[in-house]
């Protein structure tokens, strides 16, 4: 098995588990409940692992997924400024057309 990802912020982690899993790849989640009492919790990062021929795989779901938050964009209905994450207008509602 690979580590293919680790981050201190629980909701990012999880959120990169579950799009590992949507595309199919089984995962391992580490340090869920780090408790032998040698580290402090807030020192343990949650680690997400793979098989080792899902590891390239695994690599490419989550780089795209990456790409896919970094690109902003403007609505075409108000004209606003957009971060890549956001799939709806901030400030009009209005959704992204691709």
């Amino acid at each position: 098995m690979k580590q293919v990802y680790t981050n201190e912020n629980r909701l990012l982690a999880m959120n990169s588990k579950n799009r590992l899993e949507n595309a199919g790849i089984n995962v391992r989640l580490k340090n869920e409940y780090c408790s032998d009492g040698a580290t402090p919790g807030h020192q343990a990062w949650l680690e997400l692992w793979v098989d080792d021929g899902d590891y390239q795989d695994s690599l490419e779901v989550l780089k795209t997924a990456l790409s896919d938050c970094s690109t902003e964009w403007t609505c075409q209905s108000c004209k606003e400024e957009n971060s890549g994450e956001f799939k709806i207008c901030w400030n009009c509602q209005q959704a992204l057309s691709v």
